[in-house]
Order: structure tokens, then C-alpha cells, then sequence
């Protein structure tokens, strides 16, 4: 009777140990096609703030620069990251570079 309890103890203690459960964490700013395709040079600091938010990194030693980063970790499948990095001279955007960019109309 005992080994039976043992037994059985051990298979409900391996059972649940394979029932674990994996969050998908997602840090940083979304950022959506459709919003990012609205992002133009010469656009001021309070007009890209309006269509994307605040961004996720913003350092006070340049604040000429603004990076918008994201990434999410599901709990299957793969790891996604975008980034965004905006230039500005003063308050004017200048230039943009990284993994997500405005779509150009053809």
C-alpha cells in the first residue's frame, strides 16, 4: 500500500512539474507600421511624441536623439525586436534609422 501511495505521489509530482507556465513579456514602446509610416523629416519632437509616445530610452546626455525599441519574448515561438532611433536637430527630426522605417508611397 505504501508503494502504491509512493508511486503515485511521484507520477502527480512529475505531472505537475511539466505543467509550467511561460509568460510572453513584452517591453518597450509598439510600435505599428501604420504609425511609424506617419513620421516624416522636419517633423517637430511634440508632433512624433503625438503619434508614437514617449520613448523608451531617452538619455539626458543627447537629447537629439530618441530610441523607440520594443521586443517580446513569447512563451512559443520567436523572439521578436523592433527599433526605431530618431535624430533631431533641436526640435526638427532630421533623420531615422533601424528595424522598423516609413514605408515609401510608390
Amino acid at each position: 500500500m505504501k508503494t502504491i501511495f509512493l508511486s503515485a505521489l511521484l507520477v502527480s509530482f512529475s505531472l505537475l512539474s511539466a505543467c509550467v507556465y511561460k509568460p510572453t513579456i513584452q517591453q518597450g514602446n509598439i510600435l505599428e507600421q501604420s504609425e511609424v509610416n506617419k513620421i516624416r523629416p522636419g517633423m517637430t519632437k511634440g508632433q512624433i511624441s503625438f503619434v508614437l509616445g514617449n520613448p523608451a530610452l531617452n538619455t539626458n546626455l543627447n537629447d537629439d536623439t530618441w530610441y523607440y525599441l520594443y521586443y517580446m519574448v513569447p512563451s512559443k515561438g520567436e523572439r521578436r525586436e523592433k527599433r526605431l532611433i530618431l535624430h533631431f536637430d533641436g526640435e526638427i527630426l532630421q533623420s531615422m534609422e533601424g528595424t522598423i522605417k516609413p514605408e515609401t508611397e510608390e
